[in-house]
């Protein structure tokens, strides 16, 4: 990656870790999250489409989150990067 691409990667990183941590959409994950399992709790046990469903959508949610994660951890890898290249270049200086 380039260095505007590392820098980008980080951005989008803290970017993604504010919004993650913001109190509303964590109050809106957990109220999603409780509504799906109660979903998938109500579910008659013969009804299979149903309890597929909310399963499903469980998994969408949870793919959601994952994206989060993986750019995040991106961010900081990146960040990692960066600044082995500042300090690769400091010790040229030197």
């Amino acid at each position: 990656m380039t260095e505007t691409e590392l820098k980008n990667t980080v951005q989008k990183a803290h970017r993604a870790e504010q919004l993650l941590n913001d109190p509303l959409i964590q109050e809106f994950i957990i109220s999603v999250r409780g509504d799906l399992l109660n979903k998938f709790e109500s579910a008659k046990l013969g009804d299979e489409a149903e309890r597929l469903a909310a399963w499903n959508q469980g998994q969408v949610l949870k793919l959601f989150m994952d994206k989060f994660d993986k750019q995040i951890k991106a961010g900081k890898n990146a960040q990692l990067t960066l600044m082995d290249k500042v300090n690769n270049n400091i010790r040229k200086i030197i």
